[in-house]
């Protein structure tokens, strides 16, 4: 028979089996232990950071992070602690923790970019520059600036030690926070520590690799701004040992964010051009020197400013181009104005504010100078001086007109928006008189292009669907003499916003698929621009007509294509993504995307292949 406890001893029971399993505290150890890890923000993710200085307030035990962000604090008195974890050049973060004796404790800590202790002394190398390589038996220039902001310099002490060669300089920094010096070492591969230890006994570390095994030096001579090209120069490699030169690029000086922009094999090269430098404020060009055993050595760098030209803050909705200038007119919607660009400087050189909400425009020489066309939904044209931007007429249409086009021949064609819309949605207007001289189609507000060097209009159509196609045939005067509606009725691509007619007035293409067609009256379907997975953005074509320029909305190119083939065998690389190109005399001019935000664009100028 089980005799049966009662409930009171069970639970007794219970609590001296728990409580036997509780650690001992050793009277012995008076301390506590503390295990500290540390993360810094990559993007959006936070990784372990290492070489972080580890310090507490009150003082007591100090440290370094290893590789997995992370240092153990052993001996510490018990009490209360702020625990900050700073990173020289970086950041700094803090938490809070309390030490019990013969424990030990784990905290976690957020590196905050831009944020100083103001406790332990802040180190910033500025020489040796990074990577460090130097030959044998070179004095190597070295520096640092100090900054504390309870100490003064006199009583700072900086230490410089190597792993091969152990403390090599001790020294205060000058009074402005300074340590400088000229030191050789001994061949081989260093890892230098620098310590800073202020006059309460905190101190930093900053720890760099430093070889003295590299080749000798090459110096990067020039870097030089050549249209929008950087021309770059640099002595000869001394040695026999060459294999390549390497000409990088970054956004910041000693920057581990760097591009290789080419490898170069042959000693006797010592001059490069960097066609495709990126938008951007400032580059910083340094070349490497790799020999046959895999040593290398950085040469110096050298600062090019705006090395693409100018970036614009704007989204151009619609650009054209000066007949005969290198000049651009573009439509910034945004701010209601009309630019004007010079391409030779990248410079706006001017601009105008518009009235209503500007449509499609056009640029050409109607008899009274070279003019810019600019439509407005308030049912104006209005004509504006294409050097001064000065208002010189204003052509009234009485309706909202989206598009206006002009051949040179004295009068403007513009698509309007009519109640009911089919009532001569494209109509003519006299540049001279301002006086509609006709009018015809069947769609409102379409796109418009002129044949060159014919009395011919392609329209597209941007109120309906499917979307369609017009033809429309004129006479000097401006009269409109035949319209044809497509019969394909958006059987294949078509779209308003990408087309443009060839040089030669044989085809047009139009769409991200670059569909093409013929400029008859026929309008009849040729094919398509082989793609692959790649769509256009724009179009522009050799004086004959056989050569198009695709450029393309996925990629920063121009792709190569042949008419009648429409095959496509080169591209042309560019800085940024084409949004418009244009053809003249065997270079092609971009408006080009600097990122995906609509409202960023530089000018590039390409030889056409």
């Amino acid at each position: 028979m089980i005799k049966k406890l009662p409930l009171l001893h069970m639970l007794a029971a219970c609590v001296m089996l728990l409580g036997s399993c509780k650690k001992e505290v050793d009277p012995k150890v008076t301390t506590g232990d503390l295990f500290v890890t540390v993360y810094s923000s990559e993007g959006y993710n936070q990784v372990p950071a290492k070489n972080v200085n580890v310090f507490t307030k009150p003082q007591s035990i100090q440290g370094v992070t290893d590789e997995f962000g992370s240092v153990l604090l052993k001996g510490i008195t018990p009490g209360s602690y702020e625990v900050f974890a700073s990173q020289s050049g970086f950041g700094s973060g803090k938490s809070v923790v309390e030490i019990r004796r013969d424990s030990l404790v784990k905290v976690f800590i957020n590196i905050v970019k831009g944020v100083t202790t103001a406790i332990a002394p802040e180190i910033k190398l500025i020489l040796p520059a990074l990577p460090a390589a130097y030959s044998p038996n070179d004095q190597i220039n070295f520096s640092a600036d100090i900054t504390d902001q309870d100490t003064s310099p006199n009583d700072i002490t900086v230490k410089w030690e190597s792993s091969l060669d152990g403390v090599f300089h001790t020294s205060s920094p000058d009074q402005k926070g300074n340590v400088a010096f000229t030191k050789g070492l001994s061949k081989g591969q260093h890892s230098i520590t620098v310590t800073a230890t202020d006059k309460d006994q905190y101190s930093s570390t900053f720890t760099f690799a430093l070889s003295t095994t590299a080749p000798k030096p090459v110096t990067l001579t020039s870097a030089v701004k050549k249209e929008s090209n950087i021309a770059l120069a640099w002595t000869k490699y001394v040695g026999d040992d060459f294999r390549s030169y390497e000409i990088y690029r970054s956004e910041a000086e000693n920057s581990s964010n760097e591009t290789l922009v080419a490898t170069i094999d042959n000693i006797n090269t010592l001059t490069m051009v960097d066609s495709l430098a990126p938008f951007s404020t400032q580059i910083f060009y340094y070349l490497r020197v790799v020999t046959k055993t895999e040593s290398s050595r950085n040469s110096n760098s050298i600062k090019v400013d705006n090395p693409a030209g100018s970036v614009f803050l704007f989204n151009p909705e619609d650009v054209v181009m000066h007949p005969t200038l290198n000049r651009f007119y573009a439509v910034d919607k945004g701010a209601g104005k009309l630019r004007m660009i010079n391409i030779d400087t990248f410079e706006e050189t001017g601009s105008i504010t518009l009235q209503g909400t500007p449509g499609f425009i056009d640029v050409g020489d109607n008899g009274f100078g070279m003019e810019v066309y600019v439509p407005s939904s308030d049912g104006w044209i209005y004509v504006y001086d294409a050097d001064k931007l000065t208002l010189k007429k204003s052509i009234n249409t009485g309706l909202p007109t989206p598009c206006v086009v002009t051949n040179g021949s004295g009068y403007l064609a513009a698509s309007v928006t009519p109640s009911p819309w089919w009532e001569q949605p494209v109509r003519t207007y006299s540049r001279a008189t301002g006086i509609n001289i006709g009018g015809n189609g069947g769609f409102e507000g379409d796109r418009l292009r002129f044949v060159p060097g014919q009395q011919k209009i392609i329209s597209i159509s941007r109120s309906v669907s499917p979307i369609d196609m017009e033809y429309f045939e004129l006479n000097a005067k401006g009269e409109i003499l035949l319209h044809v509606d497509d019969t394909q009725h958006g059987d294949y691509p078509l779209n308003p916003n990408i087309f443009r007619i060839s040089r030669s007035g044989d085809y047009l293409v139009t769409g991200g698929e670059g569909a093409v067609y013929l400029t008859t009256k026929a309008m009849e379907y040729k094919g398509m621009i082989q793609r692959g997975s790649l769509m256009f953005s724009d179009f522009a074509f050799s004086d004959d007509g056989k050569t198009i320029y695709a450029a393309t909305q996925n990629r920063k190119s121009i792709q190569i294509a042949h008419y009648p083939q429409l095959t496509r065998d080169n591209e042309i690389l560019l800085r940024g993504t084409p949004r418009f190109v244009f053809y003249r005399r065997g270079k092609l001019y971009t408006i080009s995307m600097v990122s995906e935000a609509p409202y960023k664009f530089g000018i590039e100028v390409v030889n056409a292949k």
